[in-house]
């Protein structure tokens, strides 16, 4: 599909008046390296990551009310260490990661290529994350794009409503869905129904089922700001079996300092016993809390934590990180990973695992440089 976007992006360029076109450029170029931890046997110690991310964007042409414009997003990567060797990313990758052309006006616009499909709520947990790939507590958090179709009629300055058409890679099975989005006073609220046969998605999970998901979101501000997205899955074999999952958030700005932000999740999933699992421990039912804290020092240094604990089987994450500014576009990162397990368990936790194969939750110290273009 990708391919085919680039042929027409390439036809239809000569074909516009020069004055019609025009090109911007941005990317960032990501070298560091982390020291992991008690690396599983025959593991090398640290992961180092080189990476490469280009960016073109513009428009096309614009005529009276309507405008063509585009953005094509390339990435390369090449990775040593314990990673690679447990084959958890490839050692050298060059991709795509979105490469669109979008037809819209002022209230309507059809986007065609590989795109990111983006909504709800969620932070640090997104149950309506149907092609969300990003990690939230990474250096520069990203997600992959999906080739899709996608038309969105903007119904008022407050309201949309969406359709979005995905290839599932079996057969001619496409992927559909459904979306809105409604601002109802001061709340803002969305709703989404998707439905996907039995497909061969290799960046996203959960798609190898076939499967009818529907769900909403709502977020408001009092005082504090909170929010609540869930969905619903049914899978569609053997008898309807159903899964739930929901998030309940909250955030807050101290002033203290700078200013600093504190946000929690509490996650819950459960699942009748019909429903295909992919839990080690094989439970049905399990919640999961997640806070994050944020605060810039000065102009030039800035600090997170994310903290992560797993009620359930008692594991937890804690990933602590330092952004420094050397220049406007410079950077350099601290981070860090702590995994454990209160009950001792380190074999099949769902936040921390240490085994004779690297899983990406041990525990870790590293070094990230940055720099944007």
């Amino acid at each position: 599909m990708n391919f085919l976007f680039i042929f027409i992006f390439i036809i239809v360029i000569p074909n516009n008046h020069v004055s019609a076109f025009d090109i911007d450029y941005d990317g960032h170029i990501k070298t560091g390296s982390q020291y992991i931890f008690n690396s599983p046997p025959l593991h090398k110690d640290f992961d180092s990551e080189l990476n490469v991310h280009l960016g073109l964007d513009g428009n096309i042409l614009k005529k009276d009310e309507w405008a063509l414009d585009y953005e094509i997003e390339t990435d390369a990567s090449q990775v040593d260490g314990p990673s690679v060797q447990s084959n958890l990313r490839p050692e050298s990758n060059i991709d795509l990661h979105r490469t669109w052309l979008r037809l819209s006006n002022d209230f309507f616009q059809f986007r065609g290529g590989r795109q990111e499909i983006l909504f709800g709520d969620g932070v640090i947990f997104q149950p309506l994350g149907l092609f969300d790939t990003r990690d939230v507590s990474g250096v520069v958090p990203e997600s992959h794009g999906v080739d899709s179709f996608r038309a969105t009629w903007f119904l008022s300055d407050v309201s949309l409503l969406e359709t979005w058409l995905v290839p599932a890679k079996t057969g001619t099975a496409l992927i559909s869905g459904i979306r809105a989005e409604l601002l109802l006073g001061e709340f803002e609220t969305g709703v989404v129904f998707q439905y996907h046969p039995k497909s061969d998605l290799e960046d996203f999970s959960g798609y190898e089922r076939e499967m009818t998901q529907m769900g909403y979101h709502i977020k408001g501000e009092h005082e504090v700001g909170f929010w609540n997205e869930s969905r619903l899955d049914i899978e569609m074999e053997p008898s309807s079996p159903v899964q739930f999952d929901t998030v309940f958030g909250i955030d807050y700005t101290f002033e203290i300092g700078k200013g600093l932000h504190i946000l929690m999740e509490y996650f819950l999933s459960t699942q009748q016993r019909e429903f295909s699992t992919s839990d080690l421990k094989g439970q049905r039912t399990y919640q999961q809390i997640g806070f994050s804290m944020d605060q810039p020092i000065d102009i030039d240094i800035k600090w997170q934590i994310y903290s992560f604990y797993d009620f359930r089987d008692k594991s937890f994450q804690i990933i602590p990180q330092i952004e420094y500014s050397i220049t406007d576009d410079l950077f350099l990162y601290f981070h860090g990973k702590i995994g454990g397990d209160i009950n001792g368990n380190k074999t099949n936790g769902r936040l921390y695992q240490r085994t004779n194969s690297f899983s990406g939750t041990e525990s870790s110290i590293g070094l990230t440089v940055t720099n944007y273009f």
